[in-house]
């Protein structure tokens, strides 16, 4: 008997199985404390392949913390954008793009700290930050071009967008929320300071301050 031909798609599986161990291993690697130590030798180790494997599928370790960040993306928080865009209020849309951020740096807090320790001195790593932090730019701005058709913001057009996105980056809510507290617990807190520097009024319903007092009767 002759044995069965070995598919495409079954050549194809077998190739998404090893990229999904490649790219598993990856991501365990990373929350590890020593994450300067982070290779695509380390990673071929883990994974239980040889370095030119993990090399034909991803090209560099650059290629691999690209695709590694979109898959952390894709599993988290960032799963709910497509309901953000479709928001009419253009204010709505923003905060819920905060809410979404919030929750993204609680879930992967740990790594983007460890990250932050390497910037600056590990080039794959700043280049996959780069492209990363400019695919957040490109979101709020977009969100911000959508707000100012409906609002005017105290904000100079020209120092509008940075601004914003300092104030939506990690570092920012992580120094918000302190070692008590998560990025999602400061999200009220960043919407308002968004508020603030947009100049967009909070419309939402206030409880009426509770005075102690007894209501005057009328005769």
């Amino acid at each position: 008997m002759t044995p069965r031909p070995y598919t495409h798609g079954e050549r194809q599986r077998t190739v998404d199985a090893g990229r999904d161990r490649i790219l598993q291993a990856a991501l365990e690697l990373l929350q590890i404390d020593n994450i300067a130590a982070f290779s695509l030798d380390a990673v071929a180790r883990r994974a239980g392949m040889t370095r030119m494997t993990v090399y034909n599928q991803f090209g560099s370790k650059a290629g691999l913390l690209e695709e590694l960040f979109d898959l952390i993306v894709e599993r988290g928080a960032f799963r709910d954008m497509p309901t953000v865009f479709t928001q009419s209020d253009a204010m709505a849309a923003l905060e819920g793009f905060v809410a979404i951020l919030g929750r993204f740096y609680t879930e992967n807090r740990p790594v983007l700290t460890r990250m932050r320790t390497v910037a600056g001195t590990d080039p794959d790593f700043d280049e996959a930050m780069r492209q990363r932090h400019e695919r957040r730019r490109h979101a709020i701005g977009a969100l911000l071009e959508r707000l100012r058709k409906q609002h005017k913001p105290v904000i100079a057009a020209a120092e509008l967008l940075n601004t914003v996105d300092v104030l939506l980056g990690f570092n920012t809510f992580d120094a918000l929320a302190g070692p008590a507290r998560t990025p999602s617990d400061v999200v009220p807190l960043v919407q308002q300071m968004l508020r603030g520097v947009l100049g967009v009024e909070d419309k939402r319903k206030r409880s009426p301050r509770k005075t102690g007092r007894k209501p005057r009767r009328t005769r």
